[in-house]
């Protein structure tokens, strides 16, 4: 359902900025359709920014700047602080 929500609305905003493109030309030429295309392009970049800003790097409250952010890069940076701390005991013998 929700697919089908989102092509008909993908659907109508297509429309509308048609419109919005056809309407800028009756109205004040070649200049104007510039403008509503760029202003269009403009809203479509924010809300993809918007939408999938939230969804990048999502770290729990626990986590710093340092931390890892999969599994996989979690056991190789204790392997390289294991590796780390070992070569310091081993030089300070």
């Amino acid at each position: 359902m929700a697919i089908r929500r989102t092509q008909f609305w993908g659907t109508v905003l297509a429309l509308a900025a048609a419109l919005a493109v056809v309407v800028g030309y009756l109205l004040g030429g070649p200049r104007t359709v510039w403008l509503v295309s760029a202003a269009e392009v403009l809203l479509v970049m924010v809300h993809v920014a918007v939408r999938f800003r939230a969804r990048a790097h999502v770290r729990t409250a626990g986590e710093g700047p340092e931390a890892a952010h999969c599994e996989r890069c979690r056991r190789a940076r204790e392997r390289l602080d294991a590796r780390v701390s070992a070569g310091g005991a081993v030089r300070d013998q």
